[in-house]
């Protein structure tokens, strides 16, 4: 794994349209192939990989496809043209990336002190990476910035519990006291910017799951909301429509095995059945 890497990543349960389709057109290979680029980009670099012809060559011959063999090719370029990966990234650098992916890798290494990044591959705003990490292409001396931070975010931890309802409805708050934790300012800011995006019953159905599941974290809680709106999930409805859809799929795993998956068995048993 490479310094930047991570040793885990989480594959949602509910799949959005863009990985069905490529499910559809190309079976388990297809899924397969994705979900192991996937390793290779959050157990690489973190955020992307490079994609020449000499790396497909390599990665095509690590999944046993023929040299010829067109398949990896095409499973490339119909994942791009999906918007599984970004176009014009991969145009410019023949790099693999999206949102979504640096999305959930600079959640991951939130707490890392130092991570190299490289500016022109980035999707998502700087700001908000740098809140989470240090970029090592910055030369100013950010230690104290951080240190000054962290005396914040330490602060508003040993604050009173008790917040206000402010724009989050006081039966979020009672909802997440008695399931998950007492209320904190940052979680409350934090479910203020995602009521902006969701339903207010979406946010109540994540954190119903959470303690379903007796995951209860607000990171958790942030992870099924992320994983709702990147499918563009953001009523009720939806959410409830996707949940019935994928509880008949023969492939579908709990919300904790989403989380605690070993990647390296699912590849073994889906290139078994190829």
């Amino acid at each position: 794994m490479n310094s930047n890497g991570i040793p885990w990543f989480p594959l949602d349960t509910h799949l959005d349209e863009k990985f069905e389709l490529i499910e559809a057109e190309f079976g388990l290979t297809g899924f397969a192939v994705i979900v192991k680029l996937f390793q290779r980009i959050y157990g690489g670099q973190g955020y992307y990989c490079e994609w020449t012809n000499d790396v497909a060559l390599l990665f095509g011959r690590n999944l046993d496809f023929k040299p010829n063999n067109s398949i990896l090719t095409k499973i490339i370029n119909a994942a791009i043209s999906r918007g599984l990966f970004d176009k014009e990234l991969y145009d410019k650098y023949h790099i693999l990336t999206s949102k979504s992916i640096q999305r959930r890798y600079f959640d991951a290494v939130s707490r890392r002190k130092n991570i190299g990044v490289k500016k022109e591959y980035l999707l998502i705003p700087v700001d908000r990476i740098l809140k989470n990490v240090n970029i090592s292409e910055k030369n100013a001396d950010t230690c104290e910035q951080r240190r000054e931070e962290n005396r914040k975010e330490e602060k508003m931890r040993k604050e009173d519990t008790k917040v206000s309802a402010s724009a989050v409805p006081q039966s979020i708050i009672d909802l997440y006291n008695q399931n998950i934790a007492p209320m904190t300012p940052v979680v409350l800011h934090s479910m203020e910017g995602w009521l902006k995006i969701i339903d207010a019953d979406v946010m109540e159905y994540a954190i119903k799951e959470a303690a379903g599941y007796n995951r209860r974290t607000w990171k958790y809680i942030e992870a099924i909301l992320r994983s709702h709106s990147d499918a563009g999930r953001t009523t009720l409805d939806a959410v409830q429509d996707a949940a019935k859809k994928y509880r008949k799929n023969d492939m579908n795993l709990s919300v904790s095995e989403s989380i605690n998956i070993d990647y390296d068995e699912l590849e073994k048993i889906m290139l078994g059945k190829m």
